[in-house]
């Protein structure tokens, strides 16, 4: 049972605005810091639908069991999770809890229990810590469409721009809805494809970087991962 909620229980199931004006027509896209709100708000509601499932998880488990409501402490990154959680699970009277994967799911093999009720205790308890600690690096699709239209606007207002300037190559931008279907997968738009040698590519990836890289930074900052949900 520990290894089967362990399963239940994994993280991975988480800095600059738009300097350029928008060309005359364009819909103006909300700068970052607007977006990470955004985005904030999209993973809390990700974080609520996976507590439902982790509460009827328990409730298939253990019966028609009440789950206390529990307030968010604050948003973390993926490597963050598991040890904010299993400090959580210790001062709850369950010591012992590591993590694995990078701090991403937690190993529940030095827990020390004995008997249903001492099972059916820290699975409350892991519950009532991972609800404190959602995950703000997490992706979905309400994720995705939360930075798409960003990332497509600084790419073509900062990003591209800022290659040219430094005498680049600059590969053809693709249409808004292409780069929105292809953000955050294999087949992302790439802006440094024309760039054909390396170290130039390092070069380039500096001063003109990547939206992905200026989203990651913002979301994995200390300053953004402690905002709390409501």
């Amino acid at each position: 049972m520990r290894r089967r909620l362990a399963a239940v229980f994994s993280a991975a199931a988480v800095l600059a605005g738009m300097v350029a004006c928008a060309p005359p027509g364009e819909r103006p896209v909300a700068g970052l810091d607007v977006v990470l709100m955004e985005r904030d708000r999209a993973v809390l509601e990700l974080h609520g639908e996976t507590l439902t499932r982790v509460a009827g998880f328990l409730r298939n488990t253990w019966g028609p069991v009440i789950l206390p409501d529990e307030p968010i402490v604050r948003l973390v990154t993926a490597s963050e999770w598991g040890p904010a959680v299993a400090r959580c699970i210790a001062t709850l009277g369950f010591p012992g809890v590591g993590t694995a994967d990078g701090g991403e799911r937690l190993d529940f093999s030095g827990v020390q229990v004995s008997g249903p009720r001492e099972n059916f205790e820290i699975d409350v308890a892991t519950y009532r810590c991972y609800a404190r600690y959602p995950v703000r690096t997490r992706i979905d699709e309400g994720v995705r469409a939360v930075e798409a239209p960003w990332a497509f606007a600084y790419t073509r207002q900062t990003q591209l721009p800022c290659l040219r300037a430094d005498g680049h190559p600059v590969a053809p931008l693709p249409s808004r809805e292409e780069f929105g279907e292809r953000w955050r997968t294999d087949e992302a738009f790439d802006a440094y494809a024309a760039i054909v040698d390396p170290a130039d590519r390092v070069r380039a990836r500096a001063r003109c970087p990547a939206p992905l890289d200026v989203l990651l930074a913002a979301i994995e900052a200390p300053e953004g991962s402690q905002a709390a949900g409501p």
